[in-house]
């Protein structure tokens, strides 16, 4: 070979070996693609974390972060059990453990398993107290676990690192509304609606909000300002009209309330708040007979109805009907006793959102209310808590 031609050769093998080079320099690196999946994660868009993977699977990369994507593909495909398979082989280290712990607490908790996924998230703030996704997560899952005091605290701090979080506000409202703790209600409800409700929040719970702060300021007596607050809610929803009836009725409007509450009977015959109203009024009118059905109709749909149970035991005593009104008073009794229990469990579990006897005790009381959903709910939190102790002695075994 002559020279002129070896040297071509070389220089021609150098310029290959320099463009790979640089071509390798300018190729994303698999951390950089990784992080563009968390970004695809954070955005939903689905395309683009399909896509971040299967680059990541034909690099051979490392298998953790695959694993994690996958997961959260699957996670967002509403598929929380396929999704903790792939993340069971994560190892949740470096930049992995945050987004790890995350995913799976929200895996966790979609499959009930609510104090395995509170556990996700406590660890979480061990090295990063100011984890807004933990204390969003915890204050959610320990509201559904009857935790509220804890709930409570998580949605503090959550409030406090994120002054304009509509949710938290919401939700700390709806707490102090269940004990009918008015004062505490009104300030967060009022909290809440004095931001921008962010698009991910849906019409019918910022509605909810509204009619709930109503409810609160009427059990202040607060008439005016329900009055105020109703105008953002929608004006032919038939409790809105029944919670306007009631505000003209306090003011002493007794024909706009008349006409308020006759819209709202229209609107749903069994409308609770209307058909109290409407027996209250009546009652008033002397016209005690015509309190007696609107009643009824009431209690057959919740026969643990003890405000109703109670009006009507009372119209039974006015009408001097003394046998039928032993024996609402009888059932008005039993179902005081069941929901002065059922508050007294639920501050017991407060304060101890482990012990799964203590739900199933609770959802024994809720079936015997009739309150089928929250009885479901109980049960569900008694499992997630039976699989947290089994897991825990399998773990220190």
């Amino acid at each position: 070979m002559s020279r002129t031609r070896c040297t071509a050769v070389v220089a021609l093998a150098i310029f290959v070996a320099v463009a790979t080079l640089v071509a390798l320099s300018m190729r994303p690196r698999s951390g950089d693609i990784f992080r563009q999946g968390l970004a695809a994660i954070e955005a939903k868009d689905q395309a683009a974390l399909l896509e971040t993977i299967r680059i990541l699977e034909n690099r051979g990369g490392d298998k953790s972060h695959v694993h994690l994507l996958r997961g959260a593909y699957l996670l967002r495909q509403d598929k929380p059990a396929a999704a903790l398979q792939s993340f069971h082989g994560v190892v949740p280290e470096g930049e992995l453990r945050q987004p790890a712990l995350e995913l799976t607490g929200e895996c966790l908790f979609q499959l009930q398993q609510l104090p395995l996924a509170a556990a996700q998230y406590q660890e979480l703030l061990r090295n990063n107290p100011d984890s807004t996704a933990a204390h969003r997560w915890l204050g959610q899952i320990f509201y559904n676990l009857g935790a509220f005091q804890a709930a409570a605290t998580h949605l503090q701090k959550l409030v406090e690192l994120e002054p304009e979080n509509y949710l938290a506000y919401a939700l700390m409202g709806h707490m102090a509304f269940d004990f009918e703790d008015y004062q505490v209600s009104v300030e967060n409800y009022r909290k809440a609606l004095a931001l921008e409700r962010p698009a991910s929040i849906p019409e019918a719970i910022h509605q909810e909000v509204i009619r709930n702060l109503a409810q609160s300021l009427i059990g202040q007596n607060n008439y005016p300002g329900a009055l105020t607050t109703l105008k953002g809610a929608d004006q032919d929803h038939a409790l809105v009209l029944a919670l306007q009836a009631d505000c003209q009725r306090g003011l002493g409007k007794t024909d706009e309330a008349r006409r308020l509450l006759k819209r709202a009977l229209q609107r749903d015959p069994s409308q609770r708040k209307a058909v109290l109203l409407q027996v209250s009024m009546a009652l008033d009118d002397q016209q005690t007979e015509a309190a007696i059905a609107p009643l009824q109709r009431v209690l057959e749909q919740d026969p643990h109805d003890t405000a109703c149970r109670y009006q009507l035991a009372q119209a039974w005593a006015r009408l001097q009907q003394d046998e039928k009104y032993k024996q609402e008073m009888a059932l008005h009794k039993e179902s005081q006793r069941l929901k002065t229990l059922l508050t007294e469990l639920n501050l017991e579990a407060n304060h101890d959102p482990q012990d799964d006897q203590l739900r199933d005790r609770l959802a024994d009381v809720c079936e015997k209310l009739g309150k089928q959903d929250l009885a479901v709910m109980w049960r569900q939190a008694a499992a997630a808590c039976r699989q947290a102790l089994l897991r825990e002695k399998g773990s220190s075994r």
